[in-house]
């Protein structure tokens, strides 16, 4: 059962973060063109993980098909949401529905957590693993698949008071730490979920994976539109010095120079962020159309 609740954690905890990498908004500061255009290319790296882990091996051949459906089902909700969107008609989710969506589908959860609920992802030349999470049973999936809402969180809440309990015992489990944030941020405790991941930060200061989560757990406490504030800017600076193209860390190091009017440096920045970003046409053509203004 405790691989359950994290399977389900990790998937919609990640669909919360990428959410707020990329906000949804008008302004020419938001970094992707729509969320849905965004929401389809999440789902086409999903069935690519989950064809290369089937075959790996680390599911079964049913619970790919079903995972499989799943996806291709929210991938086309996708698409219908952006031929809205680009006929200006699309109806605005909040981020709290956001999440009790991704929460609600624990098939999708149980087939896809041996690629994106580890723990170990964060970073697999730091964190030690004892040994690899089975997959999960046909009457795990059945399971899961009975329980209502309110039972998964009932759950989800037990098992997450259960974490934090033994994190506190065990205050160096950097793997913890990371799914402690990852559920905390699917119950909507965003100020805990970043404090979790500031302790994972704190347990591997240089590890850029690590780093990342704790500084998009921050900037969910934010607004879109709120400027770069000092201890974001920090994060920022820490994340470009480590990882020089890490395209956050371009993109709001330059929207942060903008904004002081800095124009050199913000082009700067932004120059090297445009051809990371070129799989996102519409995107990269508001960065160039800023770069050549």
């Amino acid at each position: 059962m405790i691989w359950l609740v994290a399977a389900i954690l990790g998937i919609a905890a990640g669909a919360a973060i990428l959410w707020r990498l990329y906000p949804r908004g008008g302004s020419e500061a938001a970094p992707v063109a729509g969320a849905a255009e965004y929401d389809l290319e999440v789902y086409r790296d999903q069935l690519r993980e989950l064809d290369r882990d089937l075959a790996r091996g680390t599911i079964e051949a049913a619970e790919a098909e079903a995972a499989h459906n799943e996806i291709r089902r929210r991938a086309l909700a996708a698409e219908s949401r952006g031929e809205a969107e680009s006929s200006g008609t699309t109806q605005t989710l909040s981020r709290p529905t956001v999440l009790l969506l991704a929460a609600a589908v624990p098939a999708l959860s149980l087939a896809l957590y041996a690629v994106l609920g580890r723990p170990e992802l964060a970073d697999r030349s730091t964190l030690t693993v004892q040994e690899r999470p089975r997959g999960p049973s046909a009457e795990d999936v059945r399971a899961a698949e009975r329980m209502t809402p309110e039972e998964r969180q009932e759950m989800i809440r037990g098992m997450v008071a259960g974490l934090a309990e033994r994190l506190e015992e065990n205050p160096g489990d950097l793997a913890g730490w990371l799914r402690l944030g990852r559920a905390l941020s699917v119950l909507g405790e965003l100020d805990k979920s970043a404090d979790a991941y500031g302790r994972a930060v704190a347990l591997a200061p240089d590890n850029v994976r690590v780093l990342t989560l704790y500084t998009m757990a921050v900037l969910r406490l934010r607004s879109p539109d709120d400027p770069v504030d000092p201890q974001l800017l920090q994060l920022f600076e820490r994340l470009h010095a480590l990882e020089p193209r890490h395209p956050l860390a371009l993109y709001y190091l330059g929207r942060h120079a903008f904004d002081l009017g800095r124009e050199a440096e913000g082009k700067d920045y932004w120059r090297k962020l445009l051809p990371l970003v070129a799989d996102r046409p519409d995107f990269a053509a508001r960065i160039r159309q800023r770069l050549e203004g």
